[in-house]
């Protein structure tokens, strides 16, 4: 009878544990929605991607501590120049005088080329060479250094961020990066940029029906 009895309270104590709700759900909700964004907006998946953003920033604002707010916009503006387009991140800039957080600080600086040596050290460690050596205009170097960041979307945009002192070989290889990852929108951003470079007609015409066909629908 007291063996059913440990029991049951055992089963009772795991169901009540599993039913509770986690602490800054809310947060991992956000991370998550802004997780498929990155995704969904590499690949090219418009539609699935605005839905995504629109979620990641609903959860985000879900809180007093905009601390995830902050990284979402700071997110989604990294991606954007990983893809070419031009963006300040104005929208970090706008909430950014709410928050005393130098990590986040350091990022908007390396992302809008406000290079200091002082918040260099902020930056995740796998940028920290790169921004380095970008911002004393040692490019070779800099090249050299994308071959290290092993995380992708880093990789990707690091190359963004050098795109007009990159070397072919560099953005070979993120073209290889993006196209095994089924990354459309940032295939065709390197592709363009490579017929930029491309003196031979043969070589041209042949990446510009390649850039056609992706476009296509």
């Amino acid at each position: 009878m007291i063996k059913i009895l440990l029991t049951s309270l055992v089963i009772i104590s795991f169901v009540s544990c599993s039913l509770q709700t986690p602490k800054n759900e809310w947060q991992y909700k956000s991370a998550n929605a802004f997780s498929s964004f990155t995704k969904n907006f590499l690949s090219d998946n418009e539609a699935l991607a605005k839905n995504d953003l629109k979620r990641a920033i609903k959860q985000a604002k879900q809180s007093a501590d905009i601390t995830q707010l902050a990284k979402v916009y700071l997110g989604e503006c990294a991606l954007d120049i990983s893809v070419g387009e031009e963006s300040r991140c104005e929208k970090y800039k706008n909430i950014s005088e709410l928050l005393e957080n130098k990590k986040l600080d350091a990022y908007y600086d390396f992302l809008t080329h406000s290079y200091q040596d002082n918040t260099i050290k902020y930056l995740p460690q796998h940028y920290r060479e790169f921004a380095s050596h970008l911002k004393n205009s040692e490019y070779s170097k800099a090249n050299q250094d994308i071959f290290e960041i092993k995380k992708e979307s880093s990789a990707l945009l690091a190359g963004a961020l050098i795109k007009n002192n990159l070397d072919e070989k560099t953005r070979k290889h993120l073209i290889k990066m993006a196209s095994f990852h089924g990354y459309k929108k940032v295939v065709l951003f390197w592709l363009d940029e490579e017929l930029k470079t491309l003196k031979n007609e043969k070589s041209f015409q042949k990446v510009q029906k390649k850039i056609t066909l992706l476009r296509s629908k």
